[in-house]
């Protein structure tokens, strides 16, 4: 769906200034005037506070939409777990809603956002990944889809780098055939990835540990005809000078 939310009318206006100085909402607000005050909340930074109006909102009507708000001032919150578990609360409760598409985009961004740093367990990276394709699948037609395709190329973006964090985690640990399986499955498997010339030089270093003068050939002329402007050129011409001259 990809909304974009305005605020509408002189009394929404002031509803909002009000919401955003902290004033007491008035009880018996209609469900587009609690809307209003609940996304002022929100753009203040009272995550909290916009829920309460939201759960006011749900009685009155639009019911997903309000769960809609109220499962985002949770992301906003950084609270992505609970976040993740509303989003999926509309798609399970109103599965026609004009939300849906919404909720599965965010369901996705809540895992990506989740994801712990490169040298924990990267679980969470796999579930964004799914719950982008599902969306694409799912919502084809959703304006979100692009927004999707993004966010699955920032996903294996950062599983490419979690391969290339481990490999160079056992080449110092001074395992080289480990660290050459980890470089070689991120070339494999991300061939578009920002880091292989790192990944191709650092192959090379390991087979040249190994005792693989060969292998260590390849690798060093991968760098230097694939990635001749990268900064491991010259070091990669150097070792081939080294092991060819």
């Amino acid at each position: 769906m990809n909304r974009s939310f305005a605020v509408l009318g002189v009394l929404a206006v002031a509803l909002v200034l009000g919401a955003c100085r902290g004033s007491k909402v008035p009880p018996d607000l209609t469900a587009e005037q609690l809307r209003a005050a609940g996304l002022a909340k929100l753009e203040a930074g009272d995550e909290p506070g916009a829920r309460e109006i939201f759960e006011r909102m749900m009685t009155r009507s639009g019911a997903d939409e309000a769960l809609y708000f109220i499962a985002l001032s949770y992301y906003e919150q950084k609270l992505y777990e609970e976040a993740y578990v509303r989003f999926e609360e509309i798609i399970d409760r109103y599965p026609a809603s004009e939300w849906c598409d919404d909720a599965q985009y965010m369901k996705a961004k809540s895992r990506l956002a989740s994801a712990p740093p490169l040298d924990k367990d990267q679980t969470a990276v796999d579930e964004a990944l799914d719950e982008f394709a599902t969306l694409i699948e799912e919502y084809e037609n959703s304006p979100l889809v692009p927004k999707a395709q993004a966010g699955i190329a920032e996903a294996r973006r950062l599983k490419a780098a979690k391969l290339l964090a481990t490999g160079k985690f056992y080449k110092k640990a001074h395992e080289w055939q480990a660290a050459v399986i980890y470089f070689e499955n991120l070339a494999g498997d991300y061939p578009g990835y920002e880091g292989l010339a790192e990944a191709s030089f650092l192959t090379g270093e390991c087979y040249l540990a190994l005792g693989e003068g060969e292998a260590a050939s390849r690798s060093y002329r991968d760098v230097l005809s694939r990635f001749p402007e990268s900064r491991f050129a010259a070091a990669a011409a150097a070792r081939l000078a080294a092991l060819e001259g």
